[in-house]
């Protein structure tokens, strides 16, 4: 980063919501060159803008005049992307510039015309077309020069997306020519003095082939298409330079009548080529990436200047090797140039790819604080000391009192009233078609009233809803420009999958930033109202999994614990069992009270849907019962756990191998690709169809289909598979919770097996799981010192899982430390309870 900024002399936005590039930025004398430069700005969404700024200093603000709306002279639409443009005569019998706009279909030469109008209103310009070229193939980019040495004329060369170039004489093709290995478009310039062109081929090799060269072989190619044999038909370049990276920017540059330089940027150096093309002039190392470049030449000492753009936002000023000057930028340019103004000469013209148009020139004020010197005599050390300790205390007491006060004021600043419906509302499919065209909704929804108010003015207030698998909220972001007094928004809940519920949590997350500038952070949890997922049903008797838990106290009765489930005072009789189904998959979970055992026994015949209810019945228990409660966990619980490790690891096996064949595949379709595009271009009395080459491609293609489909159902069921995993593995953690005393070591197990399994390449919740459990039983042990503590966390490596041997030990390591947490608990006996 530089310690100098640019100074702003004319600044524009060029349109909304489009994209340009380097190509889309050109500055010439449109009208002559004893007139001023003109600013030409092409988009991709085919947008022609004309700018001739006229910003001068004005002495009373002392500062520039900056942009009029008088200096756009043209915006028109010309197509629906512009790929490129040049400037040039490309009129025979005209003297006068004129510009070429290169599309996805044609290339068209239009005809500019300035009327000069009054001072009030500008002048006018008109734009009309005079001729274009339908192009056979999609175009990469234009190059324009007069080609062969012609006077006066301008002829054009159209690079396309196989790197096959297509030559025009003005308003007729003359012939097209194709490179060796060459696949898609390079950099391409032409060097008039030499009349060549500049490449660079896909081995980062820069070649020069003469135009006279290219036109007499593409010549007779045309005229003996059939007679030229496949090995004989490349033509091979007059030099060529291996520079060992890839190229970001060709550019000649006129060092005097009888020298031209080659400029060329490198990913990492920048190159100067003598105007003979066969030595380097010289070479500058960066230690920065480089964006874009632009070189010129200053006069009339002949010195060489190159503008490089860094990725840090800097310009550096190169003369030769030899770094001038460096200053920030104000953002992130594509395309960088020089022009000279009416009111002020070499100015740099800087454009962005979102359409921010800027000319500066180099500043000269730093903006880095110099902090004055320090007096060192008579510095007592002792008393600094002994202040620094005082200092380092105040701050601590100061640090504490501030985050409770910063608590406090959060919540007056900021207060969220979250109305949550016990029940589900049918919506209409109207109001659903509005919110979002592309995902079907289900008819039942649950409206949720968030209301914000604060009682003073906040600004860029953004509210983040979020909400676990298989919940989801519609609209989960919304966002205030300032909020005053109160706002209302009303979010919907719904259940779009049949996976099982982890946790009925929403979390509301709010950030926004107050009048002195502080940026805030609000958060608060909220528990969905059990009714919106489940609904009392009759309890089964039969089930395969189960789960107790032993109360020290006498139970507490259903309608006690659960009482949305028994609203009607009526029903309120005593009943030992009480069956909770769920509304979007159907599964049923039956709790049994034992009041003979004080045990309440929870089953389902399927085992991760008790998950969610068995950590309802926890915190409803410990919230009435604190410290009275002991759970047991059995073989079949950690069973849970291996099977669902198998099944991931399983299915992250067969990704892997789609994979792989996919990569096979698209290896094999690029090969016949080469082979196709080079039979087409290859002259052969055969036809394309007796050479095999598309039926191999058709069954390539559609091989590699069908294993992406693959690869896509593949990716579902590892989300599901994973969804089941943390679910498992919830499930003895909330068994296991009231069994743990110390809550530091309850929390060391659960970040070691407890998070989110995330989609990796090669390391996913299993290797994550194994070093964290390996790790952790290390530590726990007895055998180890506090000394070897840290070193021997330093020896845990992370190990890739190839094969089975690594999940049964994985297994091991969780039951050993299921086992080692679960010593402190109370042995519960899984005896049957009665109905």
């Amino acid at each position: 980063m530089s310690l100098f900024r640019t100074k702003e002399w004319w600044r524009t936005e060029c349109g909304h919501g489009e994209t340009f590039d380097g190509q889309s930025l050109l500055v010439i004398p449109l009208f002559g060159d004893d007139k001023k430069d003109i600013i030409i700005i092409s988009s991709h969404s085919g947008y022609l803008r004309i700018y001739s700024p006229s910003s001068q200093w004005n002495d009373e603000i002392n500062n520039s005049t900056g942009y009029k709306i008088t200096d756009l002279i043209i915006e028109t639409q010309i197509a629906d992307c512009i790929i490129d443009i040049k400037s040039g005569k490309f009129m025979s019998g005209s003297q006068d510039q004129q510009l070429a706009l290169l599309t996805p279909s044609k290339l068209t030469v239009y005809k500019i015309t300035l009327s000069t109008g009054t001072i009030d209103y500008g002048d006018r310009c008109a734009i009309d077309a005079v001729y274009e070229h339908q192009l056979p193939r999609f175009p990469a980019s234009l190059t324009a020069g007069p080609f062969g040495g012609v006077k006066g004329r301008d002829f054009f060369c159209v690079q396309c997306l196989d790197g096959t170039l297509i030559f025009y004489e003005q308003e007729s093709h003359t012939f097209n020519q194709s490179f060796k290995d060459r696949l898609l478009p390079e950099r391409l310039t032409y060097v008039a003095k030499n009349d060549v062109f500049i490449t660079i081929n896909p081995g980062w090799i820069i070649e020069c082939y003469r135009y006279q060269n290219m036109a007499e072989f593409g010549r007779v190619l045309v005229e003996n298409n059939r007679d030229i044999k496949s090995d004989d038909r490349w033509l091979e370049p007059d030099w060529s330079y291996n520079v060992g990276e890839a190229v970001l920017a060709i550019q000649p540059v006129t060092l005097s009548s009888f020298e031209v330089g080659i400029v060329v940027l490198g990913e990492r150096n920048l190159y100067c080529f003598r105007d003979n093309c066969t030595s380097i002039k010289y070479t500058k190392k960066l230690d920065y990436n480089p964006l874009c470049c632009h070189a010129y030449v200053i006069e009339p000492d002949g010195k060489l200047m190159v503008l490089v753009v860094a990725d840090t936002d800097t310009l550096l000023v190169y003369e030769g090797t030899t770094l001038k000057w460096s200053a920030q930028l104000p953002f992130t340019p594509v395309a960088v140039t020089r022009a000279n103004f009416q009111h002020l000469e070499g100015v740099v013209v800087i454009l962005s790819d979102e359409g921010r148009l800027e000319a500066c020139y180099l500043g000269a004020e730093p903006s880095l604080f110099i902090a004055p010197p320090m007096h060192r005599r008579g510095f007592d050390y002792q008393a600094a000391e002994q202040e620094l300790i005082e200092l380092r205390k105040s701050a601590k007491n100061t640090a504490r009192s501030g985050d409770h006060l910063s608590n406090a004021t959060l919540e007056s600043e900021l207060l969220i009233n979250v109305n949550i419906p016990n029940i589900l509302e049918q919506s209409s499919s109207s109001s659903l078609i509005t919110t979002n065209n592309d995902v079907k909704y289900p008819e039942s929804l649950c409206k949720i009233n968030i209301e914000l108010s604060s009682y003073t003015s906040l600004h860029d207030v953004q509210i983040i809803l979020d909400i676990m698998k298989p919940l989801h909220v519609i609209e989960y972001y919304y966002s205030f420009s300032n909020l005053r007094d109160r706002q209302t928004i009303q979010p919907m809940i719904y259940i779009n999958d049949d996976l099982p519920l982890l946790s009925s949590e929403l979390r509301v997350t709010a950030t926004y930033e107050t009048d002195n500038g502080d940026l805030r952070i609000v958060q608060k949890f909220i528990q969905l109202p059990l009714r919106i997922i489940l609904r009392a049903c009759p309890p089964e008797n039969t089930t395969s999994f189960s789960a107790t838990i032993k109360c020290l106290d006498p139970l507490i009765n259903f309608n006690q614990l659960f009482p949305e489930f028994i609203p009607d005072t009526s029903q309120r009789q005593l009943s030992n069992a009480l069956g909770l189904c769920y509304i979007h998959s159907g599964h049923v979970v039956t709790i049994v009270a034992g009041t003979n055992t004080n045990r309440y026994r929870v089953q389902s015949n399927d085992a991760l849907s008790m998950t969610l209810i068995i950590q309802q019945l926890v915190g409803r228990l410990n919230g009435r019962l604190p410290g009275r409660i002991v759970t047991s966990i059995s073989q079949n619980h950690l069973q849970l756990i291996h099977s669902h490790i198998e099944a991931h690891f399983a299915i992250r096996e067969r990704i892997k191998e789609i994979s792989n064949e996919i990569e096979l595949m698209t290896a094999q379709l690029r090969n016949v690709e080469k082979k196709l595009l080079r039979s087409v271009r290859e002259t052969n009395v055969r036809s394309l169809a007796s050479t095999g080459l598309p039926f191999i491609f058709d069954s390539t293609y559609e091989l590699l289909t069908s294993q992406l489909d693959q690869l896509e159902a593949a990716q579902v069921e590892r989300d599901r598979a994973g969804h089941g995993l943390e679910c498992a593995v919830k499930l003895v953690l909330v068994l296991l919770r009231p069994n743990v005393q110390d809550d530091d070591k309850y929390a060391i197990l659960e970040s070691a097996i407890g998070f989110v399994p995330l989609p990796r390449d090669d390391v996913d919740w299993e290797e994550i799981a194994d070093v964290s459990l390996a790790t952790l039983i290390r530590m726990t042990s007895k055998k180890i010192s506090g000394e070897n503590l840290l070193s021997t966390a330093r020896q845990m490596t992370l190990n890739k899982f190839e094969t089975s041997r690594e999940i049964i030990k994985l297994k091991k390591r969780i039951a050993h430390a299921i086992e080692r947490f679960n010593k402190s608990s109370n042995s519960v006996q899984e005896d049957e309870i009665d109905n």
